[in-house]
């Protein structure tokens, strides 16, 4: 008789520091704060500094070719891409796949032409606590976080392309 309650209890502690573990844990960057620096390869094999990009909109993008929801996002940031590569914005879609013949593969069967980013070592993405492909940071012109999205977004939806032509515009009145 007195097992059953020893049991609820534990397993109401279990439960408990389960939870205490995942929010500890997946405390990345919250919205307001300044976004760690970091540096990856282009498709060129250039390191690229986040830095670089300071007095834009930065569109941070962590995805996978054997993602699934990632593969469907993907035509719909090709389209941000080329609605907002010539204003102060940057795209920076970063795939943690294992090497650059896999993404390559993918620009060309997807005929993508937003740029190209790799963290084979998952070292950015450590980083930035992403455990959810695809992940998505929007970071203002002076390097904070305005924005984190868990999983697939409809990037082309009029709503949300208006959104973030006046993020852009807010970078670009500064």
């Amino acid at each position: 008789m007195r097992a059953k309650p020893l049991i609820v209890l534990l397993v109401a502690i279990s439960v408990a520091g389960y939870w205490v573990y995942r929010v500890t844990r997946h405390a990345g960057v919250e919205v307001g704060q300044q976004v760690p620096e970091f540096s990856v390869q282009d498709q060129t094999g250039r390191e690229v500094q986040l830095g670089e990009y300071r007095g834009k909109l930065v569109f941070l993008n962590f995805w996978e070719t054997a993602c699934e929801e990632c593969v469907d996002e993907m035509p719909e940031l090709e389209l941000v891409h080329r609605a907002f590569k010539d204003r102060k914005f940057q795209m920076l879609p970063i795939s943690v796949d294992s090497n650059w013949q896999t993404v390559r593969q993918f620009y060309r069967d997807y005929n993508l032409t937003l740029p190209a980013f790799l963290d084979p070592e998952h070292r950015t993405s450590d980083l930035y606590k992403v455990e959810k492909y695809p992940e998505t940071f929007l970071i203002d012109a002076s390097g904070l976080l305005i924005q984190h999205l868990i999983g697939p977004e409809r990037w082309a939806d009029p709503h949300i392309l208006s959104h973030l032509d006046s993020m852009i515009r807010q970078q670009e009145t500064r």
